[in-house]
């Protein structure tokens, strides 16, 4: 089990990740962490497991992950947003854990809406944000986090399209010390979003995505959709244009490249 201590003992930030619930086996860190008050998980705790036996990532899908190889992990922010600026959330976590990889691993980070990471058009980390809201803000957020660190083997269903710093970088990485620079720089980035307009964050953001003017396929409640991703409009929605010309803002969906 990755002990708290450790954690606190090389972490650098000033708030996130200065309370820890560590484990072993957990069902989920983010229904943990959502099942906190304010006084047992401040803004900026951590919630972290080994092993998760119902962790999840978007549109309820399961998230599978090798016991005691990856990252697993929930942060709890109590400060208010007011509702563009956690739809940025997304995107600035996205940074953050882009940095921290590239700092600690050979490897070269891309981003793909709406908080997929990739390694060479494979998938190895993923973000789960779930918001409460009152009246016109954000109240509370817990975002979820996995990072495929040192795992080297995939189901056959899986391993053509996911990959882990391991397998691309070809050395073992340091968890806890990616899991501390990913705060730092988290915590940096969100010091920023306060002082800076968004469009820096997803204008950066933009930059580390090959995605922008290609074809792709966007999956929707309402079925699957071919067209063109054109851009991220201010509020973080992606700008869809159908084969027929008309174009409009997704808020959420899958998307598949090519």
């Amino acid at each position: 089990m990755i002990a708290p201590e450790e954690i606190g003992r090389r972490l650098q930030s000033t708030i996130l990740g200065r309370k820890i619930y560590s484990f072993e086996v957990i069902d989920s860190t983010n229904s943990y962490a959502k099942s906190l008050d304010d006084e047992r998980a401040p803004h900026g705790t951590i919630v972290i497991a080994e092993e998760q036996t119902h962790g999840r990532g978007r549109q309820g899908r399961r998230w599978d992950s090798e016991r005691g190889k990856n990252l697993l992990f929930s942060v709890v922010f109590r400060t208010p947003f007011i509702h563009d600026r956690a739809r940025i959330l997304p995107f600035l976590a996205a940074l953050a854990a882009a940095d921290a990889v590239e700092q600690l691993s050979r490897c070269k980070v891309e981003c793909k809406w709406p908080n997929d990471l990739l390694i060479e058009k494979k998938k190895f980390a993923g973000m789960l944000i779930e918001a409460e809201a009152q009246s016109d803000s954000v109240t509370s957020v817990t975002l979820g986090v996995g990072i495929n660190v040192n795992q080297t083997e995939f189901s056959d269903e899986l391993k053509a399209k996911v990959t882990s710093l391991r397998l691309a970088g070809g050395n073992e990485i340091d968890r806890i010390g990616l899991l501390c620079r990913f705060l730092e720089e988290l915590e940096r980035r969100l010091i920023q979003l306060n002082r800076f307009s968004t469009d820096l964050v997803l204008e950066e953001w933009k930059r580390r995505t090959t995605m922008l003017g290609t074809l792709i396929t966007l999956t929707e409640k309402r079925g699957r959709i071919s067209g063109r991703a054109i851009d991220v409009a201010p509020n973080g929605a992606l700008v869809f244009e159908e084969s027929g010309g008309a174009r409009r803002e997704v808020f959420a969906g899958d998307v598949t490249l090519g």
